[in-house]
């Protein structure tokens, strides 16, 4: 299984790698729609719609509110942003008492219309991110912070995992998997100063920040787990060879992208500007 999850994410790393940094953010745009096309139609799984016609239906209308913002909906795209990271930031609160309930043949409109919220903020603040000064390098920080965070929480849960994170949601996830994910990208934060030639302030905002979108990321994942659990879903789809979906996969992302943005320009960008 881990041979297979290798195979299946190198290659599809270096392709986000290549795209990130050698392509215009109106390139990037499609790749960023279809994810969301695809995004939308498992989340529709997941809220229990069986219909396949409903399913295509709603994953058209994930994508289409995701452009309309970019393209069109630019003065409303900070609030989206903003509703998004307080959602976000509520998250891992109602993840230490949540209790899923197998709902798997009732379908809910509320778990839709996070979607709609969800996805389009992602894909919005991805595309923000890319656009800016340095866009392709803090794009490409800001995922490999999800990826590291994987890495970190599951190798250090595996070797030290004893006390359960949150038990009713995800039974594999540990605090001291939580432990290995922040000491990661602490890590990996410092580093990153450095090659931005951030300020001491900066820097040390950055650490801090990077300390909090750790645990976002990790409620992201939770959050997707909350959800397969009540649809009684190992899986959100079967796309990607050993991940599953494209939720999956993404799951971290976005619950990180918007909190990123919104934070980023609050108090990185604004103490001095960066160098």
């Amino acid at each position: 299984m881990l041979l297979q999850r290798v195979l299946t994410a190198v290659p599809l790393g270096l392709a986000a790698i290549w795209l990130i940094l050698f392509q215009p953010t109106a390139v990037l745009l499609y790749p960023f729609l279809i994810i969301a096309l695809i995004g939308g139609y498992e989340w529709t799984r997941l809220a229990g719609v069986k219909s396949v016609f409903a399913q295509l239906v709603f994953s058209v209308l994930v994508a289409a509110t995701s452009w309309l913002y970019i393209s069109y909906f630019t003065q409303y795209i900070y609030f989206l942003l903003l509703v998004a990271t307080i959602w976000w930031l509520a998250m891992p609160f109602f993840l230490r008492i949540a209790q899923p309930q197998l709902r798997e043949s009732v379908v809910s409109p509320k778990k839709l219309l996070v979607a709609l919220l969800i996805i389009p903020s992602t894909i919005t603040a991805m595309s923000m991110i890319h656009s800016m000064d340095r866009g392709d390098e803090w794009l490409l920080y800001s995922l490999m912070l999800v990826w590291i965070a994987d890495s970190g929480a599951y190798f250090s849960g595996k070797r030290f995992g004893k006390n359960k994170l949150a038990l009713n949601v995800s039974p594999g996830k540990t605090i001291e998997g939580l432990w290995g994910a922040l000491f990661a990208n602490a890590i990996y934060s410092i580093i990153a100063g450095y090659y931005f030639g951030l300020s001491s302030q900066q820097w040390f905002i950055l650490i801090i920040l990077s300390l909090m979108l750790t645990v976002i990321s990790v409620a992201g994942d939770l959050y997707e787990s909350f959800l397969k659990r009540e649809a009684g879903l190992k899986d959100s789809g079967n796309i990607l060879p050993g991940h599953g979906g494209i939720l999956d996969r993404i799951d971290g992302v976005l619950a990180v992208m918007p909190v990123f943005v919104v934070f980023f320009d609050a108090l990185i960008i604004t103490i001095e500007g960066l160098h």
